[in-house]
């Protein structure tokens, strides 16, 4: 109830009080008081009993009353009393509060100063960070521009010479394309030089497990490269030699930590969408996100050594194949339990023919490449390398500018960047050869790690003769000077040796 209501509540009381007495009183001057003697004189004793009664009633009744009206009043007092309390409470809260706001806006107004002499600093540390960055990139782009004019020189007298080393080919193809140093990543090897190329921060749509930890046998990773549309060459492989890892895994003569198929983008989304479901289907399928195509080869293997760089580093070896290839998974157990994983080496068939073309599929323009043959490099499609040449070898690909050719670049350019040996056979034995006969009998199989199939049936064709020969259902023969025949089986140990 408000404090309004309650006074005039008060007022109210007191003013039915006053008229009840003024009523009382003029009743008793006026009519009780002159018939009190003809009361006496004419009302029987009863009756008279019965008034007085009655007028102690109306006594008692105008008592409560006054009694009522007391206490009421007495409540309205506390209940006027509490609203000042609470008034003075309240006001003096108010008043702190209002004191602690000032107090607040204070502080928050000493801190905004001190926040904008900061930002004040900082913006004129970033102008002259940005003066400093902008006159050296001003320096920079100038060595370039003198870089380009003596390529533009160099890039004629250089024409159909030798191959100048690894060296010589950065140093002009920095000055051909205008290449910088990456200053925001991180060099795996400083003593390469500065970083051109941006090879560690790849990412993949697809990936595979990391590589298992085998301790008994030297372990392998088998990389496949493959395009994104050959649904049927994987096919082919996981039916014919990609069974005989699981069997030369059981056997322990081979570790594998991984196997997988290594594919780049594809822009068509009914091939990307069956991409996806043979990954959930095999769960072996690594997709890199780059376009896919022969002459970016070089940025795929890219992205292959630096998966295996965050995901793989401590395995015994990669054999990296592509997916016309057939593996002899028995040889590759041989091979890889004959040579040491710490060895900066690396094994494959040598191109036999160094000359760059200017003409056809491997043509190059002089522009690219002046000079008239390529270092000594491995033909593609099957490479053994120790897992140490990983590190290395991805970080000559962060100093080296990029060319074409993903052979000739990883394995003739950067590896000699890297120090990485090439090595050759010296022998009949090799990790891999460019042509076997469409039906190969026992010795075909038995001298290879691994050769180039031309269709599928000729993929099926070398596991049939692959099984035929270590199941000893057929022989290698051969024939010595005197035209002795001799037979060797599976049994007989195959020596891989190399210069």
């Amino acid at each position: 109830m408000s404090l309004n209501n309650q006074f005039s509540l008060l007022n109210v009381g007191w003013f039915f009080l006053v008229i009840s007495s003024t009523i009382y009183f003029t009743y008793f001057i006026y009519f009780l008081h002159p018939a009190t003697n003809l009361i006496h004189e004419t009302i029987e004793p009863q009756a008279r009993t019965n008034v007085m009664t009655e007028m102690e009633k109306l006594d008692k009744t105008v008592e409560d009353l006054v009694e009522k009206l007391n206490q009421e009043n007495q409540m309205l007092k506390d209940n006027v009393n509490k609203c000042r309390e609470d008034r003075t409470s309240m006001t003096t809260s108010l008043q702190t509060g209002q004191e602690s706001l000032r107090q607040i806006n204070s502080t928050l107004t000493a801190k905004i100063v001190l926040l904008e002499e900061e930002l004040k600093q900082e913006k004129e540390q970033a102008d002259r960070l940005a003066k400093t960055i902008v006159e050296e990139k001003k320096s920079i782009e100038a060595k370039v521009k003198t870089q380009k004019d003596l390529f533009d020189f160099t890039s004629l007298v250089l024409r159909n010479g030798p191959y100048p080393g690894v060296a010589n080919y950065t140093t002009y193809a920095v000055a051909r394309l205008g290449l910088l140093p990456l200053t925001n990543v991180e060099p795996l090897e400083p003593d390469f030089g500065p970083v051109i190329n941006n090879v560690t921060s790849f990412q993949y749509s697809i990936t595979v497990p990391a590589c298992r930890d085998v301790r008994v046998n030297r372990s392998v990773f088998i990389s496949v490269n493959s395009a994104p549309d050959n649904f049927e060459k994987r096919n082919i492989i996981r039916q014919t030699w990609a069974k005989h890892l699981q069997v030369e895994s059981e056997r322990g003569s081979l570790g594998i930590a991984g196997f997988a198929f290594i594919l780049g983008l594809t822009d068509n989304n009914v091939t990307q969408s069956r991409i996806k479901e043979e990954s959930a289907t095999f769960g072996d399928i690594i997709q890199i996100e780059m376009s896919d195509f022969y002459r970016n080869l070089t940025l795929k293997v890219a992205g292959l050594l630096n998966w295996l760089l965050k995901n793989c580093a401590a395995v015994d070896f990669v054999f990296k194949v592509d997916d016309d290839v057939y593996v002899n998974v028995h040889n590759l157990a041989t091979f890889v339990q004959s040579y040491h994983r710490s060895n900066q080496s690396m094994f494959g068939l040598a191109a036999g023919f160094y000359i760059a073309n200017r003409a056809g599929k491997w043509s190059i323009s002089y522009e690219e490449w002046p000079w008239k043959q390529y270092p000594v490099y491995y033909y593609g499609p099957a490479i053994v390398m120790p897992g140490s040449t990983i590190r290395p070898l991805l970080a000559a690909y962060q100093t080296t500018p990029f060319m074409p050719f993903d052979d000739v670049y990883y394995s003739g350019i950067c590896t000699e960047k890297a120090g990485i040996k090439l090595h050759v056979t010296s022998n009949s034995f090799n990790i891999f050869v460019m042509r076997q006969p469409l039906v190969p009998d026992g010795c075909d199989v038995r001298r290879f790690v691994a050769w180039l199939t031309v269709s599928g049936n000729h993929m099926n064709n070398s596991h049939v003769a692959t099984d035929d020969f270590y199941q000893n259902r057929t022989q290698c023969i051969v024939s010595d000077p005197h035209g002795i025949n001799r037979t060797i089986d599976y049994s007989e140990v195959v020596e891989f040796r190399f210069v």
